[in-house]
């Protein structure tokens, strides 16, 4: 099985995907140095397994993608596809890794694991990487290597690494089963401890229930012991609880007296207090004022005081101002003379300036003209010499382009022969392949319509099974929302049937909240107005009579006569007729027919629309009820009580009844659409089955259009290029008879334009010299003049500087000048205005005086009404303190009753407590409720007095027995199957692991067997081999330790004719090269490997040895497919074709090929 093709593809260099078609013989691959031909080895490695970072020369597993270039992106995946191919069958091996870490092989273009792919190399003869690939410096360390690894190449050719692989496998299980061995027996003897302990502990488990079935009884009569104490104290604490609420509310009646009478005298002192408080805010006015006057009357004299200040102040500034004045123009005539001075100096330098400024003009002129000359000279002379430079270059490269093109046209001829053949040959396939595709695109086209019908289909029942299962989901979440909304309210309801005590009468009617029904609206006002009446058990009076002559009973009941009864409240017609009332409450109500005559004797009310309404009627009409649709109920006689719409037992009952109509509506509705969902659920999984058979034939289908289109894009690209080859050969051979003539007449005018450039080369360079010396002359005495124009110009510059300075504080002082004058007109203003000012004071002084005198005569008038009413008031809050005391002591005696009615109220909160308590630990110690038990009839009778110490004494007997595995028997039962169970299981383990050592012992022997075969038969070769390399000379194998053959490692002896070397290391390279070449040769005799890449083992070989070595290769070129990476021309020589690498782009390999064919003898 050979290489058939190798595709590539963002595999380090080769960034494109890149196909390499392999042939049998000799295939070499030739590049210069960094070109990507060892990559091309790389892929090979990679794509068979290769896991090792280094050995695929890279640092981590992501080096093998290409990571891009200044125009080319990192891509995120390397792709290899390897093609293997003999006379039977092909084998297509893919490897794929993506940068994310992820890595994926195919064979075969299924998905499997590398050891599968490992597996089905060996059974095709194909060994380990050691084997057919010998890679780049290798070749000469591997005489050196240890014998173990030398080894391995036999064991390769011997076959028996695969069996040494099987042994490892067989001795690691044999590990694991003796592992397994020694933890099943400690299992076995746990398990065995278990079951006799769980025997004993069964027995333990008998006696522990029986012990705790008697506890249960005795906790059943404690517990009725106890109920009955606890129910006879809370009926004496009701009695006095309602004793002492009686009182407290007369008491209340008469402090709400006294308090209305305190709040009217409060009243009366608030507003004697607001008219005292009016009072004070007046003369506290009045003294704001008189004080506010003052204050003015003492701020108008400081004003004076100030103006007259300001006066002075303003008079000594004017003074000052006028002093500056007279300095000021001092310093300006002084300044105007030196300015008149310093002028005239200024002009006679100027003129200096200008004269040796023109001279020094013309001398630069003169210099600047004689550089550019000079530069001139220059710049032609370098032109000569680059001209007569380019032109003898000019002359040698023609020579050249002219050799070349005689060798390119001889080589186009050769080549444009035998891409006319290739051409020919691709347009034969292109054919071949379009009609193949035709036929499979037709067949796709045909499953792809089948497929979107039914897609379609199936689409639309996955929308309709999903439009189902939420339309089933949101029906169940409802009626689970229903459900346990009734199971609370029934425990709700079984809570207030508490009361039901019909059990105890047997003629009982039943709760009356069940005999009655209403609409929902109403349900809460019955619970408020019949609250006790609907938890009461209805019954008649002479069977309650019969059944309290019989037995003791206890609840709430609610007699009935026989006889009909007349309204015991009835409602009178005006009330009835008022507009604010709504309607009467019995007249909502709809009875049970046996109880239709029976309610006359209950409460009527009349329904009104709101609480003011029940007041305003219950003050015309106060011997009736009133209840409001709210649920605030004003009875007649007087009590109001609002706020007091809840839930009662009537309104739950009305609540459970319509929540198990809405359940059982629910399950009527989610019936058919469970029925329509199985159905679509069916109908789903056929699609799907017809759907995935359907898309494996599609998949099958696009894979073969895909590889036809491949080989068709493929075939037609080769086309593409070899018509471009041959179109640009025929103009390229045009091209190149052309340029050939042009090229001898150009050699011919080239020569004689150098000798004519050179001669005026030398004349330049002599007038050069002339011109530069007298320049040097020249440029001295014009330094001299530059000097004295500078200083001539620094002066000039001083004496201006001077001049502006003096300009400038000429400025500032007739600036300064005008300010002055401004201040001083001002000042002389600001006098005048502070007497003005001074004036318009003293006339407000005198009238804010007149009007401080008749502010204070105002404030003492006020000041005696305040007095008079300060004694009024100090009498009335006597008369309210007084009253307060005695309110006082009522609200004392008033807090003793309500502080007794409170602890009898407590107390009952406290039995109430306790029977929840005793009801809770009656729950959890029975899982019954107190009134079941209070109902039970004890099976033995046992005073109540030692009822407590028989439970005491029986749970004393309980915790002596400590922990008891009430599950004894059961697991025993479980732990004895399973000790009989794992008994077995050693015994199977035991036997598994006998035949695992009879296995090893059969590989070790067939591995010795051959191993030796191979060992004899290849040394026997590399004799040969060795001796036709070296022509001569001695060689041997031998094994390391020939008494343990199965794992001693090899060495090598070889003698060089004419040598006597005494190891192995000290042969020269090339000898060490062709020393590991005769080994390898003759492994491939006794086992020849399919194909075997040598990446530059020949670098270290003269010509003599390569000959040799070439030789060699050509003779086994028909049973080995061999693939060679090389520099040497030699080698070229022999290859059959040829690919080369280049790279025009960085880090992008770009791949030729050639094929080479043996010219025929004439």
């Amino acid at each position: 099985m050979i290489i058939k093709k190798i595709e590539l593809q963002g595999f380090k260099s080769f960034p494109e995907r890149t196909k390499i078609l392999l042939h049998p013989g000799i295939t070499a691959i030739i590049g210069p140095n960094g070109t990507g031909k060892s990559n091309i080895v790389d892929a090979l490695l990679w794509v068979l397994g290769g896991q090792r970072s280094r050995s695929l020369r890279g640092e981590r597993s992501g080096d093998v993608i290409f990571n891009g270039n200044t125009k080319k992106p990192p891509l995120g995946m390397a792709d290899v596809v390897l093609s293997l191919r003999d006379d039977d069958e092909e084998l297509t091996i893919n490897h794929r890794f993506f940068r994310s870490g992820e890595s994926e092989y195919r064979l075969n273009g299924k998905q499997v694991r590398l050891k599968d792919i490992q597996d089905s190399l060996w059974k095709r003869d194909i060994a380990g990487k050691e084997y057919f690939v010998i890679e780049q410096g290798k070749i000469g360390l591997f005489l050196t290597s240890k014998p173990a690894e030398k080894r391995l190449f036999l064991e390769e050719a011997a076959g028996t690494a695969f069996y040494k692989d099987k042994k490892r496998q067989t001795q690691n299980k044999l590990e694991n089963s003796e592992q397994n061995l020694i933890r099943l027996e400690d299992i076995i003897a746990e398990v065995s401890t278990a079951k006799n302990s769980l025997k004993r502990q069964a027995g333990a488990a008998i006696k522990y229930r029986k012990l705790r079935e008697k506890i249960r009884q005795l906790n059943s009569l404690n517990y009725r012991k106890k109920i009955l104490e606890i129910e006879k104290n809370l009926q004496e604490i009701t009695l006095s609880y309602e004793n002492s609420l009686s009182q407290e509310k007369e008491l209340i009646s008469q402090l709400k007296a006294e308090e209305k009478n305190l709040a009217q005298k409060r009243r009366e002192v608030w507003n004697l207090e607001n008219s005292m408080k009016e009072g004070q805010k007046n003369l506290f006015a009045l003294n704001s004022q008189v004080s506010r006057v003052e204050t003015d009357r003492e701020r108008e004299t400081r004003r004076i005081e100030f103006f007259e200040e300001k006066k002075n102040k303003a008079i000594e500034d004017t003074a000052e101002h006028e002093k500056e004045l007279l300095h000021i123009d001092k310093e300006r005539a002084e300044a105007e003379e030196n300015l008149k001075i310093l002028g005239q100096t200024q002009r006679q330098k100027q003129q200096a300036l200008k004269k040796t400024d023109q001279a020094s003009q013309v001398s630069q002129e003169k210099l600047a003209n004689w550089g550019k000359k000079l530069e001139t000279l220059r710049n032609e002379y370098f032109e000569k010499l680059s001209s007569h430079t380019e032109t003898r270059n000019e002359g040698v490269k023609v020579e050249k382009e002219k050799e070349l093109i005689h060798r390119q046209e001889e080589k186009l001829k050769s080549q444009l022969s035998k891409e006319r053949t290739l051409l020919q040959q691709r347009e034969n396939k292109l054919e071949q392949n379009q009609k193949e595709l035709i036929q499979a695109q037709k067949l796709k086209d045909e499953k792809k319509k089948a497929m979107t019908a039914r897609q379609k289909e199936l689409d639309g029942t996955l929308s309709e099974s999903q439009s189902l299962q939420n339309k089933i989901s949101e029906l169940k979440e409802k009626k689970d929302q229903e459900t346990h909304h009734l199971w609370a309210l029934e425990k709700l309801k079984k809570k207030e049937r508490s009361t039901d005590f019909s059990k105890d009468i047997p003629e009982a009617l039943g709760l009356l909240a069940d005999l009655i029904e209403t609409d929902d609206e109403h349900a809460p006002l019955i619970d408020i107005f019949w609250k006790e009446e609907t938890k009461a058990t209805l019954v008649y009076a002479q069977d309650f009579m019969k059944t309290l002559a019989a037995k003791e009973i206890k609840g709430n009941f609610l007699l009935i006569s026989p006889k009909k009864k007349e309204e015991t409240s009835p409602i009178s017609s005006k009330l009835y007729k008022d507009p604010q009332v709504v309607g009467l409450f019995k007249s909502r109500i709809r009875p049970r027919p046996k109880i239709k005559d029976h309610l006359s004797h209950l409460q009527e009310a009349a329904i009104v629309k709101d609480i003011k309404s029940a007041v305003q009627l219950w003050t015309r009409f106060p011997s009736s009820n009133y209840i409001t649709l709210e649920g605030d109920l004003l009875l007649s006689s007087g009590l109001l009580k609002m706020g007091q719409k809840e839930e009662g037992i009537f309104t739950l009952s009305q609540e459970i009844k319509k929540i198990k109509k809405n359940i059982a509506r629910i399950d009527k509705n989610i019936d058919p659409l469970t029925l329509n969902l199985k159905e679509n659920i069916e109908q789903k999984q056929r699609l799907e089955e017809e759907l995935q058979g359907e898309s494996a034939l599609l998949s099958q289908l696009d894979r073969k259009i895909e590889e036809i289109e491949k080989e068709s894009k493929y075939d037609q690209t080769e086309k593409e290029r070899i018509a471009a080859y041959i179109s640009l050969f025929k103009n390229e051979l045009d091209v190149f008879t052309k340029d050939r003539e042009t090229l001898t007449k150009k050699i011919e005018t080239v020569s004689l334009k150098a000798k004519a450039l050179k001669e005026e080369e030398n004349s330049l360079k002599k007038k050069i010299e002339d011109e530069e010396k007298e320049y040097a002359d020249y440029q001295e005495g014009d330094e001299q003049r530059r000097n004295n124009f500078f200083e001539l110009k620094a002066g000039v510059d001083l004496l201006q500087e001077k001049i502006k300075n003096l300009n400038q504080r000429l400025q500032t002082q007739d600036q300064r000048k005008e300010t002055l004058e401004a201040k001083l007109n001002s000042l002389q203003e600001e006098i005048q205005n502070c007497d003005e000012e001074k004036l318009k004071l003293k006339e407000n002084i005198e009238n804010l005086s007149q009007s401080a005198k008749n502010l204070e005569e105002d404030r003492k008038k006020q000041e005696r009404e305040l007095a008079r009413s300060e004694s009024h008031l100090q009498n009335m809050k006597k008369e309210q303190e007084d009253m307060e005391k005695r309110i006082e002591q009522s609200r004392e005696e008033h807090e003793g009753k309500k502080e007794e009615r409170v602890k009898w109220e407590i107390s009952k909160a406290e039995i109430d407590r306790d029977l929840v308590n005793l009801e809770e630990s009656c729950w959890q110690d029975l899982k019954k409720s107190l009134q079941e038990v209070k109902k039970e009839i004890p099976e033995e009778k046992i005073p109540d007095t030692a009822i407590q110490e028989k439970l005491a004494e029986a749970e004393e007997k309980l915790q002596k027995i400590k922990s008891v595995n009430l599950m004894a028997e059961e697991e025993y039962s479980i732990q004895k199957k399973r000790f009989d169970f794992l008994t077995q299981q050693k015994k199977d383990l035991r036997e598994s692991i006998d035949t695992t050592r009879e296995a090893i012992k059969k590989i070790d022997h067939e591995s010795k067997h051959q191993f030796m075969k191979a060992l004899k038969e290849v040394n026997k070769n590399f004799k040969e081999v060795f001796s036709l390399l070296f022509n001569g000379g001695t060689a041997e194998l031998k094994l390391a330790d020939p008494s343990h053959p199965l794992e001693s490692g090899v060495d090598i002896a070889a003698q060089p004719p004419g040598k006597k070397v005494q190891s192995i290391s000290l042969l020269s390279g090339g000898e060490k090269c062709l020393t590991s070449l005769a080994f390898f040769f003759a492994l491939f005799r006794y086992k020849p490997t399919p194909f075997c890449i040598l990446d530059e083992v020949d670098a270290a070989l003269d010509e003599i040895n390569l000959a040799r070595f070439l030789e060699l290769m050509k003779k086994i070129k028909n049973q080995t497919q061999f693939i060679l990476i090389t520099h040497n021309v030699k080698t070229m020589e022999v290859a059959d074709y040829i690919y080369g690498t280049t790279m025009a782009e960085p880090n992008i390999t770009t791949l030729y090929s050639i094929k080479l064919e043996t010219k025929e003898k004439s």
